[in-house]
């Protein structure tokens, strides 16, 4: 581990020289430097998978903890701050979301300020760490990818990543659900001790619905980047992207279901090549066979036999709606504090409002009630009109971007899509105590608030390239 450390130190220094060498270059420059931006950023997005706490976790006076991911989540940051400070802005367009998010952290700073930074029970996660987990290292995720992740290079770069990573974990859902321990990587997926989605694919995030998500993830990406494959590459993303059906329905969660059949019926609906539907229509075939042939094990608890009839968590969660809609008439405008609703729960609405079905204490599992409970009507709205600002600008995308290469209205409808997915899923888990939905969620909202700022520059740039009869991503052809 000491190796692997150090070599990963001398690793940071090189890429930050390299960086301060290289950053001054245009964004829209297909070059080495360019790769170089989406490389250690799809590095970045592999260490949130793989090596957070679960991995290895050094404690610095019982303050900081140090892990790989955050070590890399440094580099970029340092490149991100030099990139803003030093280099050339690119046409951003209007800053209302990094105005909104401004906002959104003065409440949650001045919310930590009056209820404190750290955890209030033992065993718990701190308000701090729900911030920057949540909030803070996704937004530097979505200056990073608005800033550098808006050419059709890096954007490739990171589709693949995010679709490699799918097949991973869609291989080790196989060996998970069937029990194949001996052949799951990394080791403490089959910790014991967080016995939490255990008998389900739950993946290095050790949860089932993180996992999913991510599976969802990679499988639109993959979507998205079989448009660049042909002959046997072609053949073999089919081969790994059919990894991905039976991989969802190892996860055994409903949610997923629901988000995967959500983003399969969206490219069925909007997507703009006629592939994707000739594509879709096999496995969606076979789903449907499935769904007929297991019909009278649906209405069944049994999840392995295909039922979602889970009443108990159905149970549980009606008990945290009360619950909080309790804790919200109580504290209507600031709320109980952010990273606070279990201690304010224990403390003062344990015996108001009972949850009998368990008998350990339970977070809010819809990530909005949540934060609403927590932040009061005076948080919410500053995250709801961050996410109603990413959707207005999908929507504008998706109608005027010009419909050529990889860059095109299908690559917006795959980021709606993984953004939508997130939103869905939230309505049954609380995302915020998990860095990679809140990292795919932000970093797709800054793709598209980058494309967005950058909409009427590319229409120019493509006519003026087009007049010279150059080919270009940003030709006006199919606008």
């Amino acid at each position: 581990m000491v190796i692997f450390l150090a070599s990963l130190i001398a690793f940071s220094i090189v890429v930050i020289v390299l960086f301060l060498y290289l950053s001054q270059r245009d964004p829209y420059h297909d070059d080495r430097t360019t790769s170089l931006r989406a490389f250690l950023f799809s590095f970045w997005i592999i260490a949130v998978v793989m090596w957070q706490r679960q991995f290895y976790v050094l404690r610095i006076g019982g303050v900081v903890d140090l892990t790989v991911e955050r070590v890399i989540f440094v580099l970029l940051a340092i490149s991100l701050l030099y990139g803003i400070l030093f280099t050339q802005h690119t046409r951003a367009g209007n800053r209302t979301i990094e105005m909104l998010f401004f906002l959104f952290s003065l409440i949650c700073f001045v919310s930590m300020g009056v209820h404190g930074f750290r955890e209030k029970l033992p065993f718990k996660i701190s308000p701090w760490f729900i911030y920057i987990t949540a909030y803070l290292f996704p937004f530097t995720a979505f200056l990073f990818a608005k800033k550098y992740l808006i050419a059709e290079k890096e954007l490739a770069v990171v589709f693949h990543t995010l679709f490699y990573i799918g097949v991973y974990l869609a291989i080790m859902a196989f060996f998970e659900f069937f029990n194949l321990r001996q052949y799951v990587f990394p080791r403490f997926i089959n910790d014991p001790k967080i016995w939490l989605h255990l008998d389900r694919a739950r993946g290095p995030f050790q949860n089932a619905a993180i996992n999913g998500f991510a599976l969802v993830i990679g499988f639109v990406c993959g979507i998205h980047v079989l448009t660049s494959k042909y002959g046997f590459n072609r053949i073999l993303h089919l081969a790994m992207l059919s990894l991905f059906f039976p991989a969802i329905f190892f996860t055994l969660t409903r949610s997923i279901y629901l988000c995967f059949l959500f983003a399969v019926a969206g490219l069925l609906i909007a997507h703009r090549t006629g592939y994707s539907k000739k594509l879709l229509a096999l496995p969606i075939s076979l789903i449907l066979v499935f769904a007929i042939l297991n019909a009278s094990h649906l209405g069944s608890k049994d999840r392995r036999a295909g039922g979602v009839y889970q009443v108990q968590e159905v149970q549980i969660r009606q008990s945290l709606l009360k619950r909080s809609m309790v804790m919200i008439l109580d504290n209507p405008v600031f709320g109980v504090g952010l990273g606070q609703f279990i201690p304010a729960s224990v403390a003062k609405y344990k015996g108001r409002v009972p949850i009998a079905e368990t008998s350990t204490e339970q977070t809010q599992h819809f990530h909005l009630i949540g934060l609403t409970v927590e932040l009061g009507f005076i948080g919410l709205p500053f995250y709801l009109a961050i996410l109603i600002t990413f959707f207005r600008r999908f929507r504008t995308l998706l109608i005027k971007l010009p419909n050529t290469g990889f860059i095109s209205p299908n690559l917006v409808l795959v980021l709606g899509l993984g953004m939508a997915a997130f939103v869905l899923n939230n309505f049954f888990i609380d995302a915020s105590f998990h860095l990679f939905p809140n990292v795919v969620f932000f970093t797709f909202g800054g793709v598209i608030d980058g494309l967005y700022g950058q909409l009427d520059f590319m229409r120019s740039r493509g006519e003026r390239l087009a007049a010279m009869g150059v080919p270009t991503t940003f030709s006006t052809q199919g606008a």
